[in-house]
């Protein structure tokens, strides 16, 4: 039974045999079956296509063949051999995951292709979710388990992918069932309709209607407003008018006019109106009051009910005390009849007084009318020389007028003095206005002049301006087909080399640091390490391999992402390549990885490693050659790979980035 593998699709079969091949089907380069195989004439020797054509390009100086060593090497084409070898009975490539299927080398290929071919062949989702997965568990992923797999809601019954209308619809969607806020026995409510229930859910807190600032729950507003509300509309019992309860039961309860009160002495009535209070105490059978004698002398006071005992029981007592005041009132008359007369001689003695001061009056009356016509003749003498100042006044008025008039010319003959250098001044001025409006037309030709000399300039300038982004656009029309020329000549090198995932990775992360070109330019690759979260569960993470430079030394990196120091381990090592035998050996060299920021194109992390293995040389074990040229054990600490900064960002989108620089030295 024999195993072989194949390098970047060139070489032999990659597929483990039923039967050992014959060697005349094995290479004498790859030592495995030949594709499309050729024999040389020299020595008979079975070779690949691709093989033969890598001996060739490597041998720049003999063309020998290079196992005889024949200068005339020439070789032709076996269809009989590759017929013979694409006959061979292989084992499916899955054979160690279950897979028992066995055919010839021609069938291989529509076996892993078909989607009715080999069942345990890795094949990705065809939702486009990124799951990679046996063919024989796919249909069952793509129909119940793709985050990606057409769904309906089933409440809105809107159509798209599982994980949005399980995430990011179902947090929207507005029949989806959700329970009251308010916790009430409703739990199935649509969404779209939360806002109605919440207008009759017992549970919401809601604000009484009569704006008396009290917040309670819907099921008890009824009771409130009906019973509780301070601000509820109620008629007064007693005087039926209607206002706020709380103003009914408070200030109007105080001062009600037909509110019942107590009898201030408790009486058998208990309780009247408050507005016939006074009324029912002139009634009071228990309202103190004077004895109906007090007139007379009788001082006590009783109970009204207990007066008519009063009276039968102090009866000769109030006969006693009326007499007395009788008496008495009989005694004041008589002293009033005397001091009657004695005013009325009073009263004539005073009229005759009177008569006799009337009059003495009279007399004092007549004199005083004659010292009031002495009054009146000082009065007129004093008038007779007031008109005498008055004529003086007005002479002395009439000079004063004089003199003002005077004054007034003079005033007039400088105001014509001065309305004559005025107009003297507004000729001047005229004649001034004349030279500045021929000086203004002087300006304005100017200015028209400059405007079109500015006019054309602007025009001449424009006109070069374009003849410029012309030409500037014709030469980076011609500059960016030149780039894509030589991008593309670019990628058919590194595709050469490195093959075309590393190409792509490389190409969106540093495009100006991709420059190859034949001898031993090195070139520097990057390594795109995806689902960073999945792959840190696993030990290690293996990258695809690649070449140092042009038929250089075939390389791949393990990454550690889970180290129990806290760091993420990396280790470069050498792989068995195409070209080992024509490559010098011991190696040496300068290796450098480093963590790529995603955030700028600065701030990358350089990892110091040191060399450690077999001291440089080859070392073939198998079909690896497992000398490590690289090691740290310490690359980036777990909470630096982690760590986010406005322009530092190595861990985004759950991936990393790994670029290689491996720089050769002299041997």
């Amino acid at each position: 039974m024999a195993v072989a593998t194949t390098l970047n699709g060139g070489g032999g079969y990659e597929y483990q045999f039923v039967d050992t091949p014959l060697d005349m089907f094995v290479c004498k380069i790859c030592q495995y079956p030949s594709r499309e195989p050729y024999l040389s004439e020299c020595c008979g020797h079975t070779f690949c296509k691709s093989c033969l054509e890598a001996v060739k390009r490597s041998t720049t100086i003999t063309k020998a063949c290079p196992i005889c060593r024949d200068e005339k090497f020439v070789t032709f084409r076996n269809r009989q051999t590759d017929r013979a070898i694409r006959s061979l009975h292989v084992f499916c490539t899955n054979k160690k995951k279950g897979c028992e299927w066995q055919g010839e080398v021609n069938d291989i290929i529509n076996h892993l292709g078909n989607s009715d071919g080999c069942q345990f062949e890795d094949v990705t989702c065809s939702n486009d979710c990124g799951k990679c997965l046996q063919r024989q568990y796919l249909t069952g992923h793509v129909e119940d388990e793709c985050v990606r797999r057409k769904v309906d809601c089933q409440y809105c019954h809107i159509t798209g992918e599982h994980q949005f209308v399980e995430g990011e619809h179902k947090e929207q969607c507005p029949k989806f069932p959700i329970a009251c806020p308010n916790k009430c026995e409703a739990d199935n409510i649509p969404r779209e309709g939360i806002d109605e229930h919440r207008k009759m859910c017992p549970l919401e807190e809601v604000t009484c209607p009569n704006d008396c600032g009290m917040t309670l729950q819907r099921q008890y507003l009824s009771t409130h407003v009906k019973m509780e509300c301070q601000r509820l509309k109620v008629d007064c019992q007693y005087c039926h008018i209607r206002g706020e309860h709380q103003f009914i039961e408070g200030e109007h309860k105080e001062q009600c006019p037909k509110f019942p009160i107590a009898c201030p002495n408790k009486c058998e009535v208990g309780s009247v109106p408050r507005d016939d209070v006074e009324e029912h105490m002139k009634i009071c059978p228990l309202e103190l009051i004077q004895c109906e004698y007090h007139v007379v002398g009788c001082e006590e006071r009783m109970a009204r009910k207990d007066q008519k005992k009063h009276s039968k029981e102090k009866i000769e007592e109030h006969l006693s005390f009326t007499t007395r005041q009788l008496i008495n009132t009989q005694h004041n008359l008589a002293n009033s009849q005397v001091e009657a007369v004695d005013s009325k001689d009073k009263l004539s003695t005073k009229i005759t007084q009177t008569g006799t001061d009337l009059a003495t009056s009279k007399q004092q009356l007549t004199s005083a009318q004659l010292d009031a016509v002495k009054t009146i003749d000082k009065l007129i003498q004093r008038l007779a020389d007031t008109k005498a100042d008055l004529k003086s006044t007005q002479e002395e008025a009439r000079k004063t007028k004089d003199d003002l008039t005077q004054q007034l010319a003079l005033t007039n003959q400088k105001l014509t003095n001065t309305q004559r250098d005025l107009n003297t001044t507004k000729q001047q001025l005229a004649t001034t206005c004349q030279n500045l409006t021929k000086a203004e037309k002087e300006h304005i030709t100017l200015a028209a002049n400059t405007d079109e000399v500015l006019a054309k300039l602007e025009t001449k300038f424009q006109t070069k301006i374009t003849e410029i982004e012309t030409a500037a656009q014709k030469r980076i029309t011609e500059l960016e087909t030149k780039l894509e020329t030589k991008l593309e000549q670019k990628n058919e090198l590194l595709q050469l080399v490195i093959g075309k995932e590393t190409i792509q990775h490389y190409a969106n992360i540093n495009t100006s640091s991709s420059k190859l070109s034949s001898g031993d330019q090195v070139v520097p690759v990057i390594m795109k390490m995806s689902e960073y979260t999945k792959k840190s569960d696993r030990v290690w993470w293996y990258s695809d391999s690649f070449y140092t430079h042009r038929k250089g030394y075939k390389m791949c990196l393990y990454v550690n992402a889970v180290s129990s120091s806290g760091y993420m381990t990396v280790v470069l090592w050498l792989m068995k390549g195409l070209y080992d035998d024509q490559l010098r050996w011991p190696l040496k060299g300068h290796c450098e990885v480093k963590l790529l920021n995603q955030s700028s194109n600065s701030e990358h992390h350089l990892g110091n490693g040191k060399y450690w293995g077999n001291g440089h040389k080859r070392v073939i074990y198998g079909e690896r050659n497992v000398f490590s040229m690289w090691y740290t054990n310490q690359f980036i600490s777990h909470e630096h790979l982690h760590k986010i900064t406005p322009t530092c960002q190595y861990l985004k989108d759950d991936s990393i980035f790994l670029q290689v620089d491996y720089k050769l030295g002299t041997v």
